[in-house]
């Protein structure tokens, strides 16, 4: 059961409106400094309480979404967007004890998602072939994720493949997706789940071709549009910005013999 008392050390959403609205460790007496005034974390905090800053601006201490985390990621890359990464979770057959290999790390977005999901015996075996962004992946991981459920690989998958069998889904996010669709046959195991992010539909096209001829089917690509709307007693109306493409999604399930008519 969730304690209604924040715990020293817990991430925290102080929340003033739109435009007032901070991540931060609660630290009984820590400054809080904003635009909209001066507060002080106070002792025995609890979720849901309402705190009044030097400027009469009232902020509600309220529990962090995953996408609250991944919003404020430190990062060197592009990252998986909180509208997309859902479609992974629940485009495969994920749980938290699911064995999965990422290639292409970045700045770990998913990385962070993932391991906040998982439970031992879960573990996600996570790639990339660039030091100074696993760097900052680790970093990620260890503020906002759980570092415990992660192995980070310094490898080149292009060349070398995975280390690991038999896991439930490979995640691939690098520039030519189509090089690693025969490493990530091996890796699976048979029923297991293949995705690759791409910005392209060029990309996309070429690395079905080779998911068909290598064994996978099920085959389907999504991408996703997301638009928040404005809620007012008259006049309701849609943001005038929104999240448009990012990504295209692919997925497919690995069998046990070639399907070179897949569509």
């Amino acid at each position: 059961m969730l304690s209604e008392f924040v715990k020293e050390g817990e991430y925290i959403i102080l929340f003033g409106g739109p435009d007032a609205n901070f991540l931060t460790e609660y630290r009984p007496g820590k400054a809080i400094h904003s635009h909209r005034g001066i507060f002080y974390l106070p002792e025995n905090l609890k979720w849901g309480d309402a705190l009044v800053s030097s400027k009469g601006r009232v902020f509600y201490v309220i529990r962090p979404s995953n996408a609250d985390f991944i919003l404020r990621l430190k990062r060197k890359t592009n990252i998986f967007y909180p509208k997309d990464m859902g479609l992974v979770l629940l485009y495969t057959n994920f749980s938290p004890l699911s064995k999965v290999a990422e290639v292409g790390t970045g700045s770990g977005a998913m990385a962070v998602l993932i391991s906040r999901l998982l439970t031992p015996p879960g573990k996600l075996f996570s790639y990339d072939n660039n030091p100074k962004h696993q760097r900052i992946a680790k970093e990620n991981v260890e503020r906002f994720g759980k570092p415990e459920n992660v192995v980070f690989r310094l490898r080149d998958v292009y060349e070398c493949g995975f280390l690991e069998r038999d896991v439930d889904i490979v995640i691939i996010d690098v520039p030519e997706p189509w090089r690693v669709v025969l490493h990530a046959y091996k890796s699976l195991k048979p029923g297991g789940f293949l995705v690759f992010a791409s910005p392209n539909i060029e990309q996309v096209k070429e690395t079905r071709k080779v998911m068909a001829e290598m064994g996978f089917t099920a085959m389907r690509t999504v991408e996703v549009l997301m638009r928040d709307w404005q809620i007012r007693d008259v006049g309701c109306r849609p943001e005038h910005e929104m999240r448009g493409h990012t990504l295209f999604y692919t997925f497919g399930r690995k069998t046990l013999k070639s399907l070179k008519d897949t569509t």
